[in-house]
């Protein structure tokens, strides 16, 4: 069962959910065709999803529209927070479930990137950190942080040539996009993927690698792969969250009831 906005108070004190689901996004341009609120669209439609086939009763959270995308800042269309805002976020967010009885929280760490792993994010990168100190401060809570894109990355390889090289409106997302908005009339921007490492926007701006803003190949984008790719992220993700769940129950009895 999942729970949300549209519950009442009566009801989570009756159904009294196990699990939350904190789905973040970032609040920044996607070139100069779509919109600013890509992300928020898109992890609205993922959180859904995710928190629909968990096996806990879930309370599914609003999505955080900002995020910490400073690589954006100067651009039209871009708020972002600082690292240690978004950090706050994360953290009061997770007390106050725990506060309540909710003590095992999912961040959906924005969409993320093909190009990274479960464990190195692409973007909020401050998320890994917040959710990593929890966890060592609280012992009563057990959080974790995904990116539903990493967690789907050989798949989504599979699907997309370029899956793997690509950070920002690149064929993956404009896929899950035109799935997502089918109403819409798409027409993207030019590939581009710079021929510097994604490590090079910890030395300058997006634009100054990317001046369309693209960082991936959308020519390669179309509806029919965005409703595989939506599969494939959240299933990929539904499984990563359970088996870590699973794995750090077993670390638990065996340790005897301690972490």
């Amino acid at each position: 069962m999942m729970l949300t906005v549209n519950h009442s108070a009566w009801d989570f004190k009756d159904v009294k959910p196990e699990v939350a689901v904190l789905p973040l996004a970032c609040f920044e341009p996607h070139s100069n065709y779509f919109p600013v609120g890509s992300d928020q669209i898109i992890m609205s439609a993922i959180g859904e999803a995710v928190a629909q086939k968990l096996e806990e009763t879930t309370f599914l959270l609003p999505v955080w529209p900002f995020g910490t995308s400073g690589h954006h800042a100067g651009q039209p269309g871009t708020v972002h927070l600082r690292y240690e805002t978004l950090w706050h976020v994360v953290r009061d967010v997770a007390f106050s479930l725990h506060e309540r009885g909710i003590h095992k929280i999912v961040v959906l760490n924005n969409h993320g990137s093909a190009m990274a792993t479960t464990t190195k994010p692409i973007g909020n990168f401050v998320v890994k950190t917040a959710v990593r100190q929890l966890n060592y401060e609280n012992p009563g809570i057990r959080t974790i942080w995904v990116q539903p894109f990493a967690a789907g990355r050989d798949k989504l390889s599979e699907l997309v040539a370029s899956a793997k090289e690509e950070i920002h409106v690149g064929a993956v997302e404009l896929s899950l996009l035109m799935h997502l908005l089918p109403e819409n009339e798409w027409e993207g921007p030019q590939d581009h993927i710079p021929d510097v490492d994604p490590t090079y926007l910890e030395f300058g701006p997006f634009r100054k690698y990317s001046p369309n803003g693209v960082w991936g190949n959308p020519s390669d984008a179309s509806r029919a792969k965005g409703a595989d790719v939506m599969k494939i992220v959240v299933d990929e993700t539904v499984r990563y969250i359970q088996e870590t769940f699973d794995h750090l129950k077993e670390i638990k009895e065996d340790r005897g009831g301690e972490y």
